[in-house]
């Protein structure tokens, strides 16, 4: 009798253990999700965004953000993409592409990112950069993505170091600023805020995190001096298989205008 009670407990014992260890392992999964808003400059609306993530079936990340800007005689029309892949809440960037058309020079980049070699190649140029290999290195747009799974996880660490477009590794450093109610064409949402100020610049980047939507990113607002500030605020968003996500009729309604 002893002995069975002791093998029970030592079962219950690991099974409580294994749940414990379960329950504190980080969420590396994202649902498939549309999210579209306006560009404002000035009160205007200027032009519109999007930011898509796509879970393929290989277990990789599709992350894209797309702009169209059309203010005055200024055009600005922009589309990044990463593919990644997320392993305990850390974002491992294999690509970044970036396309920039408009007003002034046009700009493309494409890089493919090997963490085992250390190794970044310049897709456009065939060029191989050999790097080395900081932990949690990110692309110019999986860093959005690291962001968001830091939120998620309770990382307090907003310090990202990122592969420029000219293959130089740079520092990202935001600052938790803190909490925030905002009403966006999207309705009332309750966020949290982080702040770039960009060293030797004017160049100063808010951004907005909606806890209630997964910690999706609702606002973003950037200045670059005293001309020019544009901001990104949240119209809508459709979600896959996520009950923390806005589904309702003022969602679908903006979804549909969009």
């Amino acid at each position: 009798m002893g002995s069975k009670f002791l093998s029970t407990l030592v079962i219950t014992s690991s099974l409580a253990m294994s749940s414990a260890f379960a329950e504190q392992a980080p969420v590396s999964f994202i649902p498939d999700f549309t999210a579209n808003y306006n560009i404002v400059h000035d009160g205007d609306i200027v032009g519109k965004a999007k930011r898509v993530l796509k879970n393929l079936p290989d277990g990789t990340v599709e992350f894209s953000y797309k702009t169209d800007i059309e203010w005055m005689i200024f055009s600005d029309h922009r589309k990044e993409f990463t593919t990644n892949r997320i392993v305990d809440g850390q974002v491992i960037p294999l690509s970044y592409k970036s396309d920039r058309e408009g007003t002034g020079k046009d700009k493309y980049y494409h890089w493919s990112f090997d963490q085992e070699k250390s190794q970044a190649v310049n897709l456009l140029k065939k060029k191989t950069k050999d790097i080395e290999w900081p932990d949690g290195l990110q692309s110019k747009l999986s860093y959005h993505l690291q962001s968001r799974f830091n939120l998620i996880n309770d990382v307090k660490d907003f310090k990202f170091k990122t592969l420029s477009t000219s293959g130089k590794v740079k520092d990202y450093n935001y600052e938790y600023v803190g909490k925030e109610e905002l009403m966006l064409p999207y309705g009332v949402v309750d966020t949290v805020k982080l702040v770039r100020r960009k060293p030797g610049s004017k160049q100063t980047t808010y951004a907005w995190f909606a806890p209630k939507l997964n910690y999706l990113m609702v606002k973003l607002h950037q200045i670059d001096g005293s001309f020019q500030q544009f901001q990104a605020e949240l119209v809508g968003v459709a979600s896959k298989g996520n009950a923390a996500v806005n589904t309702d009729s003022q969602t679908d309604t903006a979804d549909k205008k969009n």
